[in-house]
């Protein structure tokens, strides 16, 4: 049997429980990865945990609050207890929402802020800490198209992923002397659970959204599991500090 693209890696995948987290950790696992799928979901995380295992695949469902310091130590903890270290995070793990800035609040921003740029920020942080004890690994963060243009009404979104994608930057830089690469991927529209939570599961809104991109649809979540395959594996060994944009072409405009 051949060898997968991640075979003796070990991965954590944030946000793992749904939509693109939840192919990425699966397909990681497919790959030959052992993942550590993480979320605040027990019985999505359990589906996610069953998946990997019917596609062949060695992962397990950990529950996980990006934004407490201390979870990710635990987190990190297991993952070095059941398989050994870690090689590659994925800062996948995001909240959003929609709202004029007049109507943001203090505490909507920082809600968001304690996930999208605290969690980014920990991962990283403790994930490179991971890495130095198997002399190097990937960092893989999921921004978005909205973390390098602007979006009418998503200002604390927009900012935080702005945020994400420049802590991708310092983390390449950072982590090249100790062979740790950090990259990130910006995704356009995806309708996935996180969009549906925000506009309602309406088909007349999907299809507006995929009218909007140069390639006529929106993305599907293995698109970027996909990429993230590549950048977590050995042929991106002289990638780092890239930016990675998947978003159907809207981002030429």
């Amino acid at each position: 049997m051949a060898r997968g693209r991640l075979e003796g890696k070990v991965a954590i995948v944030t946000g793992g429980t749904i939509g693109i987290g939840r192919e990425t950790a699966v397909r990681m696992a497919m790959e030959g990865a052992k993942v550590v799928a993480t979320g605040r979901s027990e019985a999505e995380g359990a589906e996610t945990a069953a998946q990997i295992r019917a596609a062949g695949g060695d992962g397990i469902y950990l529950k996980h609050d990006i934004s407490d310091e201390g979870a990710w130590v635990a987190v990190i903890a297991e993952a070095e207890r059941r398989y050994g270290g870690l090689d590659v995070l994925v800062n996948n793990a995001g909240m959003f929402f929609l709202k004029p800035i007049e109507q943001t609040s203090v505490e909507d921003f920082e809600s968001i802020y304690r996930v999208n740029v605290e969690g980014t920020f920990l991962g990283i942080k403790y994930g490179m800490a991971a890495m130095d004890k198997r002399g190097g690994g990937s960092i893989v963060n999921v921004s978005s198209l909205l973390g390098i243009r602007g979006f009418a009404n998503a200002t604390a979104y927009c900012a935080t992923k702005g945020a994400v994608t420049q802590m991708s930057y310092v983390a390449a830089l950072e982590g090249a002397p100790r062979k740790i690469r950090a990259n990130v991927i910006h995704p356009g529209v995806f309708w996935t659970k996180m969009l549906i939570d925000q506009f309602g599961d309406v088909d007349d809104v999907q299809k507006a959204l995929a009218a909007d991109a140069p390639l006529g649809r929106n993305g599907d979540p293995r698109e970027i599991a996909m990429a993230v395959v590549y950048l977590a594996s050995d042929e991106s060994r002289f990638v780092t500090g890239s930016e990675m944009t998947i978003d159907g072409g809207r981002g030429a405009r």
